[in-house]
């Protein structure tokens, strides 16, 4: 069985894929949903499937793409300014 966090991943990475294009959204919401009840196979002793489906549906129905998530760049790859400018933003952000 995969594992919870491998499942999220595979999850958030296909759905990036899926752009704005709400067809392929759809079809992303449908395979994702009997990919989650074919992996815990009617076994879900840890939440797997209400957290699973709850990510699916707020996926869905919430998010909308913008640039910066269809063309990021690795961050290994930023000018150190660049970095220093985003940690400032993130601090602030979260702290």
């Amino acid at each position: 069985m995969m594992a919870e966090c491998d499942f999220y991943m595979n999850l958030y990475d296909d759905f990036i894929k899926t752009g704005n294009n709400e067809h392929d959204k759809i079809l992303w919401k449908t395979y994702k949903i009997l990919e989650l009840m074919k992996l815990t196979n009617g076994k879900d002793t840890n939440g797997l499937v209400e957290n699973g489906l709850r990510m699916i549906m707020l996926l869905f129905n919430n998010f909308n793409f913008n640039i910066c998530d269809l063309n990021s760049i690795d961050l290994n790859e930023t000018p150190p300014n660049i970095k220093e400018e985003l940690q400032h933003i993130l601090k602030t952000e979260f702290i």
